[in-house]
């Protein structure tokens, strides 16, 4: 009996983080050294390279990320350049397709990350947002945050990282022809629900929760800096609404969706 819940325990989402996260926390970090002048920036042995060309993002990005929350990072940025896939899945406790993640307080960066392209400065950003809110209000406080929003959030501050080639014209038509998530305002720690709850595609996802975003900043801008600065100091998803926008998020969600089925509607 044991056994078996142990193993039933194992297969949700919580036991399969827990795992990877201790592999993560297991991992030997002390080959990682210095490469660029930027100290925030270690290097795994053949990721040199990768890393020199992604340093000039960084600080644009975290700035982004600052400003976004309107509260600086509570602890120095550290990110790690992975050489090989399968060090970074190791390191990070994520799929080697990723191409970024947050773990143990630090930005893992996957060795596809090469460049100095806009999508580099998206990922790079996208994952600071991560780290920015780890930082804040801790693993604790990140569980009690919807996936939707854990990930949209994200995507949106950082114009589009972790969407892929989903445009926002993609995923509104998506949405409006009824292909889409719907945004929950709590969460679930052991069972939460991602894209492959809804049905729909990773990317496809992350940019839904994006454009639902951008809608609720673009509706009321000061309202979104309320919510930001609230989910910033540890407020559920479900308080930081009714403090900023004064309506819960089925509200919100009609709304959203009543305009994008309007003639020339758009997110």
């Amino acid at each position: 009996m044991v056994a078996a819940l142990g193993g039933a325990l194992a297969a949700t989402p919580a036991g399969k983080f827990a795992y990877y996260g201790a592999r993560a926390w297991l991992a030997d970090t002390s080959q990682f050294h210095a490469c660029t002048p930027d100290p925030r920036l270690l290097c795994e042995p053949g990721a040199e390279a990768a890393a020199k060309a992604i340093a000039p993002l960084l600080p644009a990005a975290v700035a982004r990320v600052e400003a976004a929350f309107r509260m600086p990072f509570t602890h120095d940025v550290r990110m790690f350049v992975y050489a090989t896939p399968e060090s970074f899945a190791l390191h990070s406790g994520v799929a080697p397709r990723a191409a970024g993640a947050v773990s143990l307080g630090v930005v893992h960066l996957a060795p596809r990350l090469g460049a100095a392209t806009a999508r580099e400065a998206a990922i790079i950003t996208h994952e600071l947002a991560h780290l920015h809110l780890i930082q804040r209000i801790g693993v604790t406080g990140i569980g009690k945050l919807p996936n939707w929003l854990w990930e949209g959030l994200p995507t949106y501050l950082s114009g589009g990282g972790g969407a892929g080639g989903v445009t926002a014209e993609n995923a509104a038509y998506a949405i409006a022809h009824g292909k889409h998530f719907t945004p929950e305002a709590s969460a679930s720690l052991l069972f939460p629900k991602s894209a492959q709850t809804y049905g729909v595609e990773h990317a496809m996802y992350y940019r839904q929760a994006a454009l639902l975003l951008e809608w609720m900043d673009r509706k009321d801008p000061a309202a979104f800096k309320r919510m930001l600065a609230a989910l910033g100091q540890g407020a559920t998803l479900e308080e930081a609404l009714a403090a900023s926008y004064g309506q819960p998020m089925e509200a919100l969600w009609r709304a959203f969706r009543a305009e994008l089925s309007t003639p020339n509607g758009s997110a």
